[in-house]
């Protein structure tokens, strides 16, 4: 890695005449993909196509591309029809201005993702991601959306109603009661014994296209954060959130926040860090519409990784006992990646697909991919984004491979998808 040096000018040249327009309607031009670039060597982020010029470590508007002003949260029935769209200026209003029944009455609050293109590769010391919503050349359908008109993500970590994994941010049985992420605990929405295959079934349990996500609905979510932010370090991009909490256990309003805390703020990011006892009242963070993709509780991901071999499978029924009908992610070059096989924070990220994940641990808290790893040997599922108490080792790129997927445990949840045909 890194044996040419190249400035960003000439990465961009590279890029723009490798996509210059063909005459026809596949050709790229600089305004209708947007992008991002990191130097594994100089640890900095340049902005490509409709964004170049921008400032990184921030999120400069959905102008940028139409793949971030096609984002939008809804709510979303049990048969995949979307009942309404939901303002951004205030989560708990559609875009009509009527109340969302925050309940799940009408259906789950959901992020919705539609079809997008990828391109990925290597120049020198840097390494790129492009995004467009054009099937470009070059490009190619993002792994996610393989045979989909849409997808969606749970705008909340998931909680547990007559047997469902559900998105909703109160209790269907009063209409004002907070609801809890899901987790192996006693009490108001905990489960007894809640592993990654029960957190598959009570996903299912919602019918046919619902399913708990899965690697590649949370690596299209990434790569919209790091084309969006041009940065790794959301703790200091976004806010620390629900990361850094003390004198508590993993009991509801301690360690375990409630759901819907960002609801009044809306926008595309916020956070809110007061810390200690009491932050179960006021602590979250949100992304581009996701409430905390990292802090409050791990979020499970159906994923199979085979001593630090990372496979992936976009619909179920997933079999984490083998990687017999699992697919192996490969980097730009076509190689399948491999993760550290030591503990600690993620530094040079792999390339291509492989962009959300570590190939070493030379990072800190505040350099590289600024976020933890942990592993293990054997066969185990990944768990994102890190705990109430992970302090700056949390973050969306916190990726934990050391637990097989019978492991129960009360700081552990999941999140609901739904995939449209």
């Amino acid at each position: 890695m890194g044996t040419l040096s190249y400035t960003f000018d000439q990465l961009n040249d590279a890029v723009t005449n490798m996509l210059a327009m063909t005459g026809d309607i596949g050709g790229a031009t600089q305004s209708n993909y947007v992008g991002a670039a990191y130097n594994i060597t100089t640890d900095t982020w340049q902005r490509l196509g409709s964004a170049q010029g921008l400032a990184v470590g921030s999120f400069p508007g959905t102008y940028i591309s139409p793949i971030f002003q096609r984002l939008r949260r809804v709510v979303l029935a049990d048969d995949g029809t979307v009942y309404k769209g939901i303002s951004w200026a205030d989560f708990t209003k559609h875009e009509d201005g009527t109340d969302v029944d925050l309940t799940g009455g009408n259906g789950q609050i959901m992020m919705e993702y539609l079809p997008a293109y990828v391109k990925t590769g290597i120049w020198g010391d840097w390494y790129y991601i492009l995004l467009s919503h054009l099937p470009l050349d070059g490009f190619a359908l993002h792994p996610v959306f393989t045979d989909l008109s849409a997808v969606y993500l749970g705008a909340y970590e998931g909680s547990v109603y007559n047997s469902k994994l559900c998105s909703i941010a109160k209790d269907p049985s009063d209409g004002t009661s907070p609801v809890w992420p899901v987790t192996t605990r006693t009490g108001d929405w905990g489960h007894a014994s809640l592993t990654t295959e029960a957190t598959d079934t009570l996903a299912e349990a919602r019918g046919s296209g619902w399913q708990q996500a899965d690697f590649m609905l949370r690596h299209w979510e990434r790569l919209l954060m790091l084309v969006g932010f041009a940065g790794w370090n959301f703790q200091s991009m976004v806010g620390n959130g629900r990361t850094t909490l003390s004198g508590g256990d993993w009991l509801n309003d301690s360690y375990i926040g409630r759901c819907g805390l960002g609801d009044a703020a809306g926008g595309y990011h916020s956070a809110v860090q007061a810390g200690g006892t009491d932050g179960y009242l006021t602590d979250y963070s949100q992304v581009l519409g996701v409430e905390n993709t990292y802090g409050n509780v791990w979020d499970r991901v159906a994923s199979l990784v085979n001593d630090n071999a990372v496979y992936y499978k976009t619909k179920p029924p997933y079999d984490y006992s083998s990687v017999t009908g699992w697919t192996r992610l490969v980097d730009a070059l076509g190689d399948g990646i491999t993760l550290p096989d030591t503990n600690g924070y993620a530094g040079v990220p792999h390339s291509g697909l492989g962009l959300v994940l570590p190939a070493d641990v030379t990072g800190s808290s505040s350099t590289k991919m600024t976020d933890y790893f942990y592993q293990a040997a054997g066969l185990r599922v990944f768990l994102v984004g890190g705990g109430a108490y992970y302090g700056a080792g949390a973050g969306p790129f916190y990726w934990t491979a050391s637990y097989a997927a019978s492991l129960t445990s009360a700081g552990l949840g999941g999140r609901l998808c739904f995939k449209k045909a």
